[in-house]
C-alpha cells in the first residue's frame, strides 16, 4: 500500500511484527549430532513485538517513545525507517530521514573516525562537495579531538555516539530517528545534542526519540507514547506518560538530587574533567593525566566537608573510591591521577559532599568520560607489562 505523505510526517496503521525467538543460531557440534539422532530442540513461539500499533506524527512534532525493555521501541524505529518490514500493517516516512538507532552501524571499524565520517554521510544522501563543506563543523562537534584520525575499532560506544551524532545532527532531514544513543554520552555532551535537536525542531524537522532516561524526554518532548507488550498503551502529554511509565517499572518517584551536605553548608558550584594541560576533556587514551576540578562554594562558619568520587563503569559497577576532607569549605579542590590506569570504555565520576559522619548514599554531581581501547590490552585496569623469555642455559665458551 503506497500513500503520499507530507515532509516529516510519520504514519503506522496496525503495524505488526514478531521474531523467531531463537534468531539465527550458529551450527555447533551439539545441533549436528542431535540432527543426525533425529532429535531437535523444541521450537519456541515467536517473540511479538509489534502488535497492532497505530501512531500518527505531524511534521514538525516532537514525540518521546518509552517502555520497558522488549516493549517494542526500537521496533517501532526500525519499521519507520524502513529498516525491517512488517508483517502486516503500514509504517511510512514522509521526506528524508536520518537515522541513528544502532551504535557503529553503517561504519567500517578499520576506518578512521574522519573517513567514517565521510562515508556515513554519503551513505545518508550527502554529496562530496555537501560533505567537504560540513566535515569540519561535524568533526568539531564530536569533540573527539586527534581521535578522529584513529580506527573506530579503538573507539568506546561514548565515543562512537559522538561519532554518529555529528552525522545525523547535520543532515538536512525531515525526520530525525534515535533511538536511546544519547543515554551514553557525557551530561554535556547531551546537553549540546538537545541543542542541536532543539534547532532542528524550530527549523521544522520531526524528531522521534527513544529513551529510558525521563530527564532526556521531559527536557525535549512535549508528547510521549508508551508501549508495553507490543502495545500502545499510552498517547499524550509527556508529564502524565512518563507517570504512567513509572508506574510499569514500579517505581515511586525519585527524590530530587541533593544540592550539598544535609546542613547546605556547602555546595558544589561546578566540576569538570581535565588533562595534564589544564584543558576540560572527555577522551583520554590509558596512560594520560586526568584531573577532576571542582569549585566549592561554602557559608561562613561552615563545617568540615568530606569530598567523595567515586569512579564507576557505565554498567554500575565501582572500579575506585577515594575522599578527602577540606576545613575551609570554600575554594577549589582537585583530584589527579597522574597516569590513568583504565581500559577502553565509558566511565562515569560520581562526586559527593557530605559532613563527616554522615553515611546516607547521595550524588551531587556525576560526570562522564570515555577511555579509547589500547592494542594488545582488554579488561577494565591497565596492567600492561613486559614479556620475557628465558631459553635453556648455555654453557660459555662451547
Amino acid at each position: 500500500m503506497r500513500r503520499d505523505l507530507a515532509p516529516g510526517e510519520l504514519v503506522l496503521e496496525d503495524a505488526w511484527r514478531s521474531f523467531p525467538a531463537r534468531g539465527d543460531r550458529a551450527r555447533t557440534l551439539k545441533e549436528v549430532v542431535t540432527s543426525l539422532t533425529g532429535r531437535r530442540p523444541p521450537e519456541l513461539p515467536p517473540t511479538q513485538a509489534l502488535a497492532g500499533v497505530s501512531l500518527g506524527v505531524g511534521a514538525g512534532e516532537t514525540v518521546g517513545i518509552v517502555g520497558r525493555n522488549g516493549a517494542g521501541k526500537t521496533s517501532t524505529l526500525r519499521v519507520l525507517a524502513g529498516i525491517i518490514p512488517l508483517h502486516k500493517g503500514f509504517a511510512g516516512c514522509g521526506g528524508r530521514v536520518a537515522t541513528l538507532i544502532e551504535l557503529g552501524a553503517g561504519f567500517g571499524r578499520e576506518f578512521t573516525g574522519r573517513e567514517n565520517i565521510r562515508l556515513n554521510a554519503a551513505l545518508h544522501g550527502m554529496g562530496r562537495e555537501e560533505i567537504d563543506a560540513r566535515i569540519d563543523e561535524m568533526i568539531a562537534f564530536s569533540e573527539l579531538g586527534h581521535f578522529i584520525d584513529s580506527p573506530i575499532k579503538t573507539y568506546s560506544s561514548g565515543m562512537l555516539v559522538r561519532l554518529g551524532f555529528s552525522v545525523a545532527a547535520h543532515l538536512d532531514a525531515d525526520v530525525l530517528l534515535i533511538d536511546e544513543v544519547l543515554a551514553v554520552g557525557d551530561e554535556a555532551f547531551q546537553r549540546k545534542c538537545l541543542g542541536q535537536i532543539a534547532a532542528r525542531i524550530e527549523q521544522g524537522a520531526t524528531v522521534v526519540l527513544v529513551s529510558h532516561a525521563p530527564g532526556t524526554i521531559e527536557r525535549a518532548c512535549r508528547r510521549v507514547v508508551v508501549l508495553d507488550a507490543g502495545r500502545v498503551v499510552f498517547d499524550g502529554p509527556t508529564a502524565e506518560g512518563l507517570r504512567l511509565y513509572h508506574r510499569l517499572l514500579g517505581l515511586e518517584e525519585a527524590e530530587p538530587p541533593s544540592a550539598g551536605p544535609r546542613s547546605g553548608a556547602v555546595s558544589l558550584r561546578e566540576a569538570v574533567i581535565q588533562d595534564g594541560e589544564g584543558r576540560s576533556r572527555q577522551i583520554f587514551s590509558p596512560g594520560e593525566r586526568m584531573r577532576v576540578v571542582m569549585d566549592l562554594a561554602a557559608r561562613e562558619g561552615a563545617p568540615d566537608v568530606e569530598v567523595v568520587i567515586e569512579v564507576k563503569q557505565a554498567s554500575g559497577g565501582s572500579v575506585f573510591r577515594t575522599s578527602a576532607t577540606t576545613a575551609t569549605g570554600a575554594g577549589q579542590l582537585s583530584f589527579e591521577v597522574p597516569q590513568l590506569a583504565l581500559l577502553g570504555g565509558d566511565y562515569d565520576i560520581a562526586i559527593s559532599l557530605r559532613e563527616p559522619g554522615d553515611t546516607t548514599p547521595h550524588v551531587d554531581r556525576l560526570l562522564t568520560f570515555s577511555v579509547a581501547d589500547a592494542e594488545g590490552a582488554e579488561g577494565i585496569a591497565d596492567l600492561r607489562g613486559t614479556w620475557t623469555f628465558v631459553g635453556p642455559a648455555v654453557e660459555v665458551g662451547r
